[in-house]
């Protein structure tokens, strides 16, 4: 898979940008707010129709489009993505809602069928790393479930389906217990027990779902990325930890199957439910199940949030990103877009040399960032294309031989 060209209208710098993709990738330099990783972002925001950069969707719109057309202020980003069943246009279209103060409307098209998000995300597969991905070590669980779910949800639309019943079913089931709560309901009050017997089984079965992936998942992406730490570092092996809020597995190691580890992840949820009962009338919230879990990041069974150096963390997510690469490649069948901003700058000479050595080798397409271009004057990728940003404008540079 690749993305073979980029189009973006009005979309936060870049008024009109029109940038076709070599299959192997591109070097892109550029000063600090020139526009580069707005590009990244867009990618992004095609692969998972999310933005990477802000959970408000207006920021990512130039306020002063539409005036010309006395239309509202929109945004559109464009990409052609090559994939071994054929090539796909995938579209997001963004427009301030006039009706409404501050929302917008958006239009998300797979070729020339208006989808919803869910159907779109995974047409086009891609993998980011950006400095601030370090907090996916030093940040907060919800951060990590979000990274989880969005590399997840790339590769399994039952996944996200799963995941976006189990949030709807997780508000009501809330919102029950704040009432019984303030009712001063207990676990053996009939009526609650009544209530609450219809959401725990719909908690209960999508809560199998997800937790049971995502169990599969970590300990996949943790063998793998075990490798690539060793490849970076020449150190001790990098574990990931699934960290759940209750067992998901008998099986310290290995392969999962997903259809028995689904069966016992729902006994063991259910069993969970009925214990945690009072407490959760007397909180009025759900305290048990996948909204809660998290993963945790060692080396040689220290803890990197705690007692990682700056090093050990970067280069411990840079692997989880290479990791989740050959990931997608597995189970996807064909390679993502991998996505490197300005990944060099906070390394050493060594480093340098090995990141961009161990990213040159996993097949994907390769788009790679840095301030300084003199960062992208490297071996392995000198055979990639080096374009410079600049206030909204992207043209080649010319290396003389």
């Amino acid at each position: 898979m690749y993305l073979g060209s980029l189009e973006l209208e009005q979309f936060r710098s870049y008024r009109r940008l029109q940038l076709p993709f070599d299959e192997r990738g591109c070097r892109l330099s550029g000063a600090n707010a020139s526009g580069k990783s707005t590009i990244l972002e867009a990618i992004m925001l095609l692969a998972t129709t999310r933005s990477v950069r802000s959970s408000i969707e207006r920021d990512l719109i130039n306020w002063q489009s539409g005036i010309d057309l006395n239309v509202p202020p929109f945004a559109r980003v464009r990409g052609e993505v090559h994939r071994l069943s054929g090539r796909v246009m995938v579209e997001i279209a963004l427009q301030a809602d006039p009706d409404r103060d501050g929302a917008v409307k958006k239009r998300i098209r797979l070729g020339r069928r208006v989808v919803r998000a869910m159907d779109a995300v995974g047409a086009l597969r891609a993998v980011l790393f950006s400095p601030e991905d370090v907090a996916l070590v030093t940040g907060s669980p919800s951060g990590r479930r979000r990274y989880l779910d969005m590399t997840i949800s790339q590769l399994d639309g039952g996944y996200m389906r799963a995941l976006s019943r189990y949030n709807r079913v997780l508000a009501q089931r809330n919102g029950l217990l704040k009432i019984l709560g303030k009712e001063r309901g207990s676990a053996r009050n009939a009526s609650a027990q009544a209530q609450l017997g219809y959401w725990d089984q719909e908690l209960v079965a999508l809560g199998a779902i997800v937790m049971a992936r995502r169990d599969q998942i970590i300990r996949l992406l943790g063998r793998l990325a075990s490798q690539k730490y060793v490849q970076l570092t020449e150190e001790n092996e990098l574990t990931i930890r699934y960290l759940p809020t209750f067992p998901v597995s008998d099986r310290p190691g290995g392969e999962v199957d997903l259809t028995s580890s689904q069966a016992m992840v729902a006994r063991e949820f259910e069993a969970q439910l009925e214990s945690g009962r009072d407490e959760e009338l007397r909180r009025g919230v759900s305290l048990i199940g996948p909204h809660r879990d998290d993963f945790g990041l060692e080396v040689a069974g220290i803890d990197l949030a705690t007692f990682g150096s700056r090093g050990q963390q970067r280069l411990a997510v840079v692997a989880l990103k290479l990791a989740e690469t050959l990931l997608m490649t597995e189970i996807g069948g064909e390679s993502p877009v991998l996505l490197l901003d300005d990944v060099l700058s906070e390394l050493d000479a060594t480093h340098r040399s090995t990141v961009t050595s161990v990213a040159a080798t996993v097949g994907a397409q390769l788009i790679v960032t840095a301030t300084d271009g003199e960062l992208l004057h490297r071996a392995d990728l000198a055979e990639l294309p080096q374009l410079h940003v600049a206030d909204g404008t992207v043209v080649p540079i010319v290396v003389a031989h």
